[in-house]
């Protein structure tokens, strides 16, 4: 994951991959994935620092992905930065 100057929050296919691999070795789902990225990769989410999201092309090519549900799961994690009363992240 990476973050533009725009506030852009761009999923890389490896995030993809890692989150796949949490769910089908742990059984976790991909919001917790997600949290445990996040926390991972040191980042430091406020609301409002990410206006934008990018997934990657090859996503949405093999059903394996399951683009919907990541897409999903993505959106619910940042909402609750939006919703939490500080940074849980």
């Amino acid at each position: 994951m990476q973050f533009t100057a725009n506030a852009t929050l761009i999923i890389e296919i490896e995030d993809v991959n890692a989150m796949c691999c949490y769910r089908d070795r742990d059984g976790y789902t991909f919001e917790e994935s997600l949290r445990f990225e996040i926390l991972l990769q040191d980042f430091i989410l406020t609301p409002s620092c990410i206006l934008a999201i990018d997934f990657p092309a090859e996503m949405f090519l093999d059903p394996y992905y399951e683009a919907e549900k990541i897409m999903d799961a993505v959106q619910h994690v940042i909402q609750e930065l939006y919703t939490a009363p500080r940074s849980i992240y």
